[in-house]
């Protein structure tokens, strides 16, 4: 069905029943609908409907089935809506709807699901939709809503499904959320949440999905999280976690998602995950994890993905690991393995995606591992391997475009940047690890953020110093999360060497060879700019007398002799790449 809803079904006043969901009808919501006062359900969903939703719908006071979603809906939810007090289900997903969610929904008390999510909403959660105590769905995901989680949702006892992903709330997560016994999903991640992970979720013992993943959460995990045993997947990765693994969580029989990826978790991974044996992900990367690799993780036999990278593992790999049959990504790469690679790897009949990238392995390339005839990438570089590489593992394996060569050198992307050298030296001077420590990536043509501007900086001077350097007052940075970067950041400002005005220091800024100058210039002794400029550059009229002393400085130094010698000219607004960056620091530090 095309072409618009008619204005006429407004006088067909004894419809109790309207569907006209899942077609291709245009234009707006004739408002004469309002007049369909028998009406029980109004379903209008899947179309190409436009306008707004118009306020008569809030006189249909029989309805007990709204259903407006998956259209293109726009302006605000009328708060008349509220007058629907026999209303049951509410849906108006999939829109673009603007404004607050209006309090005035909190009348709705027969309610037993309202869906807001992808929409464009804005404000706070209203704390009075508390009173909706019959609510079994709550989702307001991908939305624009900003501050705290009401705690009075505790208080929806009933609630099955608890969806506020995608938002920008803030704040901790209420304790009271632990009252919410009969509880399945609560989907807070992609926020900006802060505070610890409340041990009350522990009351939560039905929960099959709890995602806090991609906020700002601190403290540890709480060891009571391994009493919810119903639970299937739990994400906590992209936080600020602390502390270690509890062993507790090898009690979570049913799980089989667990991703912990990117916290600052600390000790040994509890060889108790092995009894994980529903286990499909395992996913650990980028903490700082030490230890071997337990080999009871060979129990976990349905495994499809292991990832142990960026972490600081030691010790050999397990040759049990071969029996993990449904591998498809093993990664293990960032770390500091030893020994061979076990042959048994070959075993892996499964497996697409191997990483033991940067690492201390010896030896040679096993001939078995050409038994994967499914492996498209992988990745070795970065060790001490020895001896070729098997032919009939080379014609197997499709390899990434990006990196023809996985052994020429330690970075796989920039043989023919012609910086080369210099990315290969600060590398082994421990100033960069490339940009990804699962694949052997430097990344040389992407811009330098401020980010790791500050990084290398700071183990540049302490390269050269034999002197880790601290920031003694560190100040307080509005936009710059807790995390391995920010004791360099702190550093960085406290002394001189970067700026942040009005405690802003944007870590995602890229970084201008203006700007290279001047920090080089103020975190090296040695590059001491002269008292006054000398105006050797043609092109640096209105850049400040600071900037143009610091580049003269780098090029009496010979970090930098310009961008042209033809006119000589210094290119101040010109971004700098990480290859460049590499070529000026192996410079200054030479």
């Amino acid at each position: 069905m095309t072409g618009a809803i008619p204005h006429q079904l407004g006088q067909l006043t004894n419809l109790e029943w309207l569907a006209l969901y899942d077609n291709q009808l245009t234009g707006t919501i004739p408002p004469e609908l309002g007049r369909l006062t028998r009406l029980s359900t109004l379903a209008l969903n899947g179309n190409q409907l436009t306008g707004a939703i118009p306020h008569q719908l809030g006189q249909l006071t029989n309805l007990t089935g709204l259903y407006l979603e998956d259209n293109q809906l726009t302006g605000a939810i009328p708060h008349q809506l509220g007058q629907l007090t026999n209303l049951e289900r509410l849906d108006l997903r999939d829109n673009q709807l603007t404004g607050t969610i209006p309090p005035e929904l909190s009348q709705l008390t027969n309610l037993n699901e309202l869906g807001l999510a992808r929409n464009q909403l804005t404000g706070t959660i209203p704390h009075q939709l508390s009173q909706l105590t019959n609510l079994r769905t709550l989702v307001l995901a991908s939305n624009q809503l900003t501050g705290a989680i009401p705690h009075q949702l505790g208080q929806l006892t009933n609630l099955r499904y608890l969806v506020l992903a995608s938002n920008q709330l803030t704040g901790a997560i209420p304790h009271q959320l632990g009252q919410l016994t009969n509880l399945r999903y609560l989907i807070l991640d992609n926020n900006q949440l802060t505070g610890t992970i409340p041990p009350t979720l522990d009351r939560l013992t039905h929960l099959k999905r709890l995602y806090l993943d991609i906020n700002q959460l601190t403290g540890t995990i709480p060891p009571t999280l391994g009493q919810l045993t119903n639970l299937e997947h739990l994400d906590l990765d992209d936080n600020q976690l602390t502390g270690t693994i509890p062993p507790t969580l090898g009690q979570l029989t049913n799980l089989e998602h667990l991703d912990l990826d990117d916290n600052q978790l600390t000790g040994t991974i509890p060889p108790e995950l092995g009894q994980l044996t529903r286990l499909t992900h395992l996913e650990l990367d980028r903490n700082l994890l030490t230890g071997t690799i337990p080999p009871e993780l060979s129990e976990l036999t349905n495994l499809e993905t292991l990832g142990l990278s960026g972490n600081q593992l030691t010790g050999t790999i397990p040759p049990e690991l071969s029996e993990l049959t449904n591998l498809e990504r093993l990664d293990l790469g960032g770390n500091l393995l030893t020994g061979t690679i076990p042959p048994q790897l070959g075993q892996l009949a499964s497996l697409k995606w191997l990483s033991l990238y940067g690492n201390q392995l010896t030896g040679t390339i096993p001939a078995e591992l050409s038994r994967l005839t499914r492996l498209e990438q992988l990745y070795l570089g970065g060790n001490q391997l020895t001896g070729p590489i098997p032919a009939e593992l080379s014609r197997q394996i499709a390899l990434n475009q990006e990196c023809p060569s996985l052994f020429n050198g330690r970075f796989c992307d920039d043989d023919t940047t012609g910086h080369e050298t210099s990315i290969e030296t600060i590398a082994r001077w421990g100033i960069t690890q490339g940009c990804n420590l699962s694949t052997p990536r430097y990344c040389p043509d992407a811009s330098i953020t401020r980010r790791q501007m500050a990084t290398y900086l700071h183990r540049a001077v302490t390269h050269r110093t034999g002197t880790e350097p601290t920031a003694t007052n560190p100040l307080a940075l509005a936009d710059v999360a807790a995390g391995l970067t920010l004791p360099y950041i702190q550093w960085a400002v406290a002394a001189g060497v970067m700026q942040a005005p009005e405690g802003l220091f944007d870590p995602s800024g890229t970084v201008t060879r203006a700007d290279m100058a001047e920090m080089m210039a103020a975190a090296f002794d040695h590059i001491t700019p002269p008292p006054a400029a000398q105006g050797i550059f043609t092109d640096m009229a209105g850049q400040p007398a600071s900037t143009i002393r610091a580049a003269e400085a780098l090029r009496t130094a010979g970090v930098t002799a310009g961008c042209s010698t033809s006119p000589l000219r210094y290119c101040p607004d010109q971004t700098v790449t990480r290859a460049q960056m590499a070529s000026f620091f192996a410079r200054a530090l030479s």
